[in-house]
């Protein structure tokens, strides 16, 4: 059996780390990537700009220059008088950036003349230059001439390192032939400046790559130059303008002051991170800024490599430690997040530490690690779908040999049903595979598949079976079409039978969709199925619930929403099972908690009689979901109402206690006066006898009637309703009761406000009724009081109320009024006979006729019952 996804991840992780963390690794120990690193350095270092210093002042050799004192070189007196005037503002110190490597031959005395302004100053730096005649050669050291040499205060080198894509990013602040002895010229300034030691002088010396050799050039302590900005960032004054003094008094006054070219064609002028797009910065300008980084502090310098290997190394790590844990959409994110943390990281490493990590390899690996995880999830996920489709294909085979058989046999069943003659099933070329009863004939051209095609009574259309495709022909009943049902269930059979063709992938089609096509297929399969599960479930006349071993409610259907909370669409998934339970009460021994341990625990199926608090009786019934008792997989729950099954059982008790009682009784008094009769000789004694068996059967009979007139009114049976006027079925019940109501001196009153109220109804169930009520107010009224019968309609319904003045009906007993064989006794009032029929059979009567009963009582007063029924539409 193929592993899980997730025993194949981890070691897929630790191989995609070791690869990504190895790229890293190996692109920084090769330097594969230096001119991404370059890029996004020179962006960095324009990024990090700051305001040119105010005691750096450059005086530029310019165009305006040269056209004013001709041609270069110029005598060197002009270079001394250029020096005097700056001399005379008091400059903490100066430095030419010329070379004045030869001798003026058209004029030794300039030379000497400024020689004699260096030395007077005694706060000049000069430059040394290394130079190679060709490419590979000697290296050398050309030094201004030995009489300004010796006059100046200081030497120092203005050489700069080009990187390979020629860029000028980098210098050493001490090189030298045999030794690195030449300061740089910044520092040389500095020196004369009297500036304490910084940070760049202090800084630890490179080893040297080998032991001093007079004819090697060395160099030591590398900084990558901090440009403050681009050309022309720092303060400058033209050579021409301090000639003639044009500038601001005191302009000199304890600078630093830098003397060289910025004219094009004179310049050393080199392109630098800050310089732009065809321009480049000069000599001078470079020194400036070196100068300036120098008196901040600021000495940018490589990250080790070692730490560089190390963070590179930890970058390339952080996507497989962050990528399973997030959505594909995510990664993606998290993947532009982790490059911009690493740009971030070395932008704040050289902003803030002055170190500079090379970001490149650790953003390539960055870029590399979305789509290799990618390939590996997309790999994995393909592996997963195609076990899962070949298990699925593989219980599909089992059922794809009964296809054809389940397909005959639901032709045989819609055959039974619908008015078919005959069915067909052919092959591609027309071979009968399967027929039964007239076969429909085959129509020439294509047969649809999914939908039928009419030839006269014949219906045609196309199924696949076992990967092929079938014909089906049905011959319809002649002359009729199919209704809308009937259409409805035959469009249902090519989608219940037929099997949609899956290629397998590998073909033409592209792999990833096919699969993606397969899944769609199983899951609209199993789309279906759900539907049908829940269709089945939610259709059931009983109530279900499913619920996990914990007794959280993870299923139910509609009726048990209705069963349990009296709506159908109550939700009652995760409702604790235990909180459904404390509404149902046991009506007989035993508990909920001891039946769902035997359910739980033991495996048992049970059951139970249980009355909700709605007055509804249920049947539970609990069994387990799982039948392996040591991995308890919840429980399922079947809730019937046996409501009507309970008040049948009830009426069918009252039945017997009646027939056990009310009946048996009289009779028994019959039979005992028969023996007494029989002892009797004389004619008086057995008239007595006879009168008393005359009354016990009269009350049997009456008993007898009232239960049978009771038993037709709440029969299931249909009455034979017809037209007829409730004034005069009332007329009729106040004719039966006149009698009754002169022997107790009973006054009848009648008010009707209608003349007529017709209704459709049960003209002797409703006389039975009326008659009824107004015996019990004849009844249960003293002599010489009013009895009313008051017709009135009200809000489309029909009220007929009899009042009396009687003794009245206590509040308790009216909730019982209307049940069968209840009778209310009061110990202030004479007793009457009865069975407690009467007002149950009112009210069986009133609700037979889509109405109700209503009473009104209040004791010593009187009572109040209005029969209501619905009036009829006009």
């Amino acid at each position: 059996m193929p592993g899980s996804p997730r025993q194949h991840a981890l070691p897929e992780r630790l191989t995609l780390a070791l690869v990504l963390v190895g790229l890293a690794v190996l692109c920084v120990q090769q330097g594969w990537l230096w001119r991404g690193d370059q890029l996004i350095y020179d962006a960095q270092l324009r990024f990090w700009s700051r305001p040119a210093p105010d005691d750096i002042i450059i005086v530029a050799i310019d165009e305006a220059s040269l056209a004013q004192f001709g041609r270069w070189p110029w005598p060197r007196q002009v270079h001394a008088q250029l020096l005097k005037k700056i001399m005379d503002e008091s400059p903490r110190a100066v430095a030419f950036d010329i070379i004045f490597a030869e001798p003026d031959l058209e004029n030794p005395a300039g030379d000497a003349q400024f020689a004699e302004a260096i030395h007077a100053s005694g706060r000049v730096a000069l430059p040394v230059l290394m130079e190679q005649r060709r490419a590979g050669g000697q290296p050398l050291e050309i030094l201004p001439l030995p009489a300004l040499a010796d006059a100046a205060a200081g030497l120092g080198h203005v050489h700069v390192e080009l990187d390979p894509d020629g860029i000028a990013r980098r210098l050493y602040l001490r090189e030298g032939l045999g030794s690195p002895y030449w300061p740089h010229l910044s520092l040389a300034l500095l020196k004369i400046a009297g500036q304490r030691p910084t940070r760049a002088e202090m800084a630890p010396h490179d080893a040297p790559e080998a032991s001093h050799a007079p004819l090697v050039w060395f160099r030591e302590q590398a900084l990558l130059i901090p440009y403050a900005g681009p050309p022309g960032h720092f303060r400058q004054v033209s050579f021409a303008q301090v000639m003639h003094g044009d500038y601001a008094p005191d302009a000199f006054r304890d600078k630093l002051v830098l003397i060289g070219s910025t004219a094009a064609g004179l310049s050393d002028a080199l392109p630098t991170p800050v310089s732009g797009f065809s321009h480049s910065m000069t000599g001078v300008e470079i020194n400036a800024n070196v100068l300036d980084a120098i008196l901040r502090g600021i000495h940018i310098a490589p990250l080790a490599r070692g730490w560089q290997l190390a963070l590179s190394g930890l970058i390339a790590l952080l996507p497989m430690l962050i990528f399973p844990y997030l959505a594909p959409r995510a990664n993606l994110l998290a993947t532009v997040a982790l490059m911009l943390a690493a740009l971030a990281l070395s932008a704040t490493l050289l902003m803030v530490l002055q170190r500079w990590f090379p970001p490149t390899s650790a953003l390539v690996t960055l870029a590399v690690s979305y789509p290799l995880w990618s390939w590996r999830r997309l790999e994995q996920a393909m592996r997963y779908l195609s076990q899962e489709l070949d298990q699925l294909h593989e219980q599909e085979a089992g059922l794809a040999s009964a296809r054809t058989a389940e397909l005959e046999r639901g032709l045989e069943f819609l055959q039974y049903i619908l008015p078919l003659r005959g069915w067909s099933l052919s092959g591609r070329q027309g071979r009968e595979v399967a027929s039964q009863g007239e076969k429909p004939r085959l129509p020439p051209g294509e047969i649809p598949a999914g939908q039928w095609l009419g030839q006269g009574d014949d219906l045609w259309t196309t199924l696949v079976c076992r990967g092929r495709e079938t014909y089906l022909g049905l011959r319809w009943e002649p002359s009729r079409t199919p209704n809308a049902r009937e259409q409805a269930l035959l469009d249902a059979l090519p989608q219940q039978f037929a099997q949609p063709v899956e290629h397998s992938p590998g073909g033409t089609a592209e792999v990833v969709q096919a699969r993606i096509e397969q899944v769609q297929q199983a899951a609209a399969r199993l789309r279906k199925l759900r539907r049908f599960v829940d269709d089945s479930l939610s259709n059931m006349a009983d109530g279900v619930l499913v619920t996990d071993a914990l007794g959280q409610i993870q299923l139910s259907n509609a009726r048990a929403g209705w069963y349990l909370r009296g709506d159908d669409d109550a939700p009652l998934r995760g409702v604790p099972l235990t909180t459904l339970l404390e509404d149902l009460q046991f009506q007989e021994a035993g508990n909920w908690q001891a039946l769902l341990r035997l359910a739980l625990l033991q495996q048992a199926r049970v059951q139970a009689d249980a009355r909700h608090r709605n007055g509804r009786h249920l049947l539970v019934q609990i069994a387990p979901l799982s039948q392996d008792s040591l991995q308890p997989g919840g429980l399922i729950l079947n809730f019937s109402d046996i409501t009507p099954l309970k008040a049948s059982e009830h009426k069918r008790n009252e039945l017997l206690n009646f027939l056990s009682h009310d009946l048996r009784s009289p009779l028994v008094s019959l039979l005992a006066l028969v023996e007494l009769a029989k002892s009797k000789t004389s004619t008086d004694e057995v008239q007595a006898l006879l009168t008393r068996v005359e009354s016990y059967t009269e009350t049997t009979i009456q008993l007898a009637e009232q239960f049978l007139q009771l038993a037709r009114a709440e029969s299931s049976q249909d009455l034979p309703f017809h037209e007829l006027d409730l004034v005069a079925v009332t007329m009729n019940a106040l004719e039966q009761v006149w009698g009754q109501a002169q022997a107790k001196r009973i006054r009848l009153r009648q008010t009707f406000d209608l003349d007529e109220a017709w209704i459709r109804g049960e003209g002797g169930l409703l006389e039975r009724a009326l008659v009824n009520l107004l015996s019990n107010a004849i009844k249960y009224s003293e002599s010489d009081r009013t009895v009313s019968v008051r017709l009135f309609s009200r809000a489309d319904e029909l009220y007929c109320c009899v009042i009396d003045a009687g003794y009245g009906i206590p509040a308790a007993d009216l909730p019982r009024l209307f049940d069968r064989f209840q009778r209310v006794h009061r110990r202030d009032c004479p007793a009457q006979a009865g069975a407690g029929l009467g007002l149950a059979f009112v009210d069986a009567v009133a609700r037979r006729h889509g109405g109700r009963v209503e009473v009104e009582s209040v004791v010593g007063q009187g009572s109040r019952f209005c029969l209501i029924l619905p009036a009829p539409a006009p």
